[in-house]
């Protein structure tokens, strides 16, 4: 216990900060960086076996799916079919994206079921034209049709609408928002269309199945985690290894001195041995002080020895100095 109080009270500010530091460091990989990483590779696991699914599984009425009462977006990537029309007119472009690093815009536009819901169709992408502009490309189709297409869930992204070009864009799919710029009350899912369905353009890719790397990083983070408590430890212990290693040398030197001097360099000074010199000094001096100012009173009074022997050798005779 002695020796935890030594090093507590030896602790400098820098030492403190260390330790607030690292508490901090150690919390956020545990609570933040490590949870957000293994999160992200729990949903690359998802979309994989969900893409895995889809490629194998036959295509299904879309509601089918939207009637289950398992969440849809367990569904995503499935491959559906849904007979309506599109509505030409209700046209946005989505902006800022990218086929093989060129830039395109995806072409979204509204279709209405058999049922008379709207929902939104990915139908592609065209590449995007000098100075931003949007390039001739074939409309949609008004007549009923059937289409095979894959579900697919809004974003959380803004969507920022903006007009370019006189044309309706946005940054993202985000159904709600661009359901008010074209004034239709849309689905909360969207639907991708391959390539060879009525009215497609150029398919939209679809991610590839991949294992990530953000395992690794989650991995990562938790080691950093458990390392920085272990790195400051051994500098502590390093630290009271020094002190230590000093203390040592220090008694030794004292040792060497003899029992009875005392080292400049000594740290384990005796109190009383101290004051007993102090006090030794102090009378000392304070007799000196003493018996020089008797002897400056005795020389004011009656001057120096020369001086008494001229006054006597000046003084009258008499017959009784005869």
């Amino acid at each position: 216990m002695n020796g935890v109080q030594r090093v507590f009270r030896g602790m400098t500010p820098g030492w403190l900060i260390s330790f607030i530091a690292v508490a901090l460091f150690v919390y956020t990989c545990f609570t933040l960086l490590a949870p957000w990483q293994l999160g992200k590779n729990e949903d690359l696991k998802t979309r994989n076996s969900q893409l895995l699914h889809s490629v194998e599984a036959d295509p299904v009425p879309l509601t089918e799916l939207t009637a289950r009462d398992a969440p849809l977006d367990e569904s995503e990537w499935h491959r559906v079919t849904v007979t309506g029309r599109y509505l030409p007119e209700d046209e946005v472009l989505l902006r800022q994206q990218a086929v093989d690093g060129e830039q395109v815009y995806q072409v979204l536009t509204a279709f209405r079921t058999e049922g008379g819901d709207d929902l939104l169709i990915n139908r592609g992408w065209v590449r995007v034209g000098e100075n931003n502009t949007v390039p001739t490309y074939p409309a949609a189709v008004a007549d009923p049709v059937t289409i095979t297409a894959r579900l697919r869930m809004p974003t959380d992204t803004p969507a920022e609408p903006i007009v370019l070009h006189d044309r309706h864009m946005v940054r993202s799919i985000e159904t709600s928002t661009i359901g008010r710029v074209l004034d239709l009350d849309l689905a909360g899912y969207h639907l991708q269309l391959p390539g060879g369905q009525p009215g497609s353009l150029e398919p939209t890719p679809i991610p590839e199945v991949e294992a990530g790397s953000y395992l690794s990083y989650g991995l990562q983070w938790l080691a950093f985690g458990v390392l920085a408590p272990i790195g400051l430890g051994y500098f502590l212990w390093s630290e009271i290894r020094e002190r230590r290693r000093q203390r040592s040398q220090g008694n030794d030197e004292q040792g060497s001195l003899g029992d009875g001097a005392v080292g400049p360099g000594d740290r384990d000074i005796d109190p009383d041995v101290v004051s007993g010199h102090i006090a030794e000094v102090d009378a000392a001096t304070e007799a000196v002080a003493h018996d020089r100012l008797v002897t400056m009173t005795v020389r004011d009074r009656y001057g120096t020895r020369f001086e008494a022997e001229r006054r006597r050798r000046l003084r009258p005779r008499n017959r009784l100095d005869y």
